[in-house]
This record gives structure tokens, sequence and C-alpha cells, in this order.
């Protein structure tokens, strides 16, 4: 069976190049190949939030670097540093996702396809106090593994240094999940938010009731 990929990079523009960079990343969206076949993209977003860019993508049966995504531009981007070189798109690494590809067996393709239009898509950002990172996953875990599929299949959250990113898709699909979590204790706490709420450094100017997660503005989505 093919398998489903999900990435999520981060990049930034530099200065006073944002609307040069957006409209290079959607003409190189436009080549894309959007479809199920192996090596298509399922779907794709790009976030904006000042000269930061996110960018949400699902490949079929090959995972797809963002320079084979987005191509290099490195007169229009910053340069974040790499192993061996630098790069103009950093991975942010998945630490809470509600459901998984092919659960239970199930055709991973098959099983992500949208079974329903997608009405809207959502990017929100938070800041975790740099202390509590490992209390913050390991809180995640516990809830992922506790209870598997507990709320949307395709919501996930990703990290890069302090900065989180929120994928969500609305409405939200909830299923029942197909697979058993890895643990079987029961400590995922009751009152999660007054929990959560220690990890977070507000943000301070965000619009009220986004101190917390702030929602960023959605460029582009082709599926």
């Amino acid at each position: 069976m093919p398998a489903l990929h999900r990435s999520v990079y981060r990049a930034m523009t530099r200065p006073a190049a944002e609307d040069a960079a957006i409209d290079y990343l959607r003409s190189q969206i436009a080549t894309l190949s959007i479809g199920d076949a192996a090596g298509d993209v399922l779907t794709i977003s790009l976030f904006q939030w000042g000269r930061h860019l996110f960018a949400y993508w699902e490949s079929v049966d090959q995972l797809l670097p963002p320079e084979r995504v987005f191509g290099e531009r490195f007169d229009l981007f910053e340069s974040w540093p790499g192993l061996t070189q630098p790069r103009v798109f950093a991975p942010m690494m998945d630490i809470f996702h509600y459901q998984e590809p092919g659960r239970g067996g199930l055709d991973p393709v098959e099983d992500w396809r949208r079974k329903a239009p997608v009405q809207r898509v959502g990017g929100r950002l938070a800041r975790l106090n740099p202390s509590m990172v490992s209390s913050y996953i390991f809180y995640h875990y516990q809830l992922q593994e506790e209870k598997p599929g507990k709320v949307d299949k395709y919501g996930v959250i990703t990290i890069h240094e302090d900065l989180i990113f929120f994928y969500q898709e609305y409405p939200a699909v909830v299923e029942e999940p197909r697979r058993a979590g890895k643990l079987t204790t029961t400590h995922t706490p009751d009152h999660w938010h007054d929990v959560m709420f220690p990890h977070f450094n507000l943000w301070g100017d965000a619009p009220s009731g986004q101190e917390i997660w702030r929602e960023i503005a959605l460029i582009i989505h082709e599926s």
C-alpha cells in the first residue's frame, strides 16, 4: 500500500520581500501534481504571519522535501542553519496528532482522502516557555496515546524552537479510533486547560481571545 506523509515547514522572508516570496511560492505550488498517485500532493496549505511562513502538505508514497515542493530562493528568504549547508525551510516536528493515516490496516491514502469538502483550513501559533517544552510534549504524548482519535482527525501540532504551529481543518472530522493507544494508563488530567496555561508565553499584541493561540492568515490552499 502507498504511504501518506505529512510535512510541516517554516520559512522567513527577507525584509520587504513578503509579496515577492508569496508570489514565488504560489507559482511553485501551481506546478505541483495535486492528486493521489505516487509522488502527488494530496493537499497543501501556506500560512503567513508577518515575515513568517508556515507550510503544510501531504504527499503520496514519497516524502517530498521542501526543495522539491518550493525550490530554493535565497534572495527572497532568510536561511536557517543546516547540518551541511544553509536551507530556506526549517522542519517543524510533529509533537501531537489526533489520528494517523492507515489506522487498523486501512490503505493510508484512501483513509486520509477527505470524504466531504473542507470548508475552512486554519493555522494558529503559540509560544512555549522554553523551560516547559518537555512538559508540554509529555502531556500531549500522554493524551495522544491514552485517548487516540479523541478529537479532530486532521489536526496536528508541530514545533520549531519555542514556537508551535497548530494545523486544523473545519468542520472537524471525528471518527472512532482504529488503533489502540501505546499507553494503558489514564493519567491525562481532566482540568486540561488549567494544566496547560503555565506552559505558554502569552502574545501581548494578539486580538482579544488569542493571547495563547493566535490565528494566522491562510494564503494558499490546494487539494
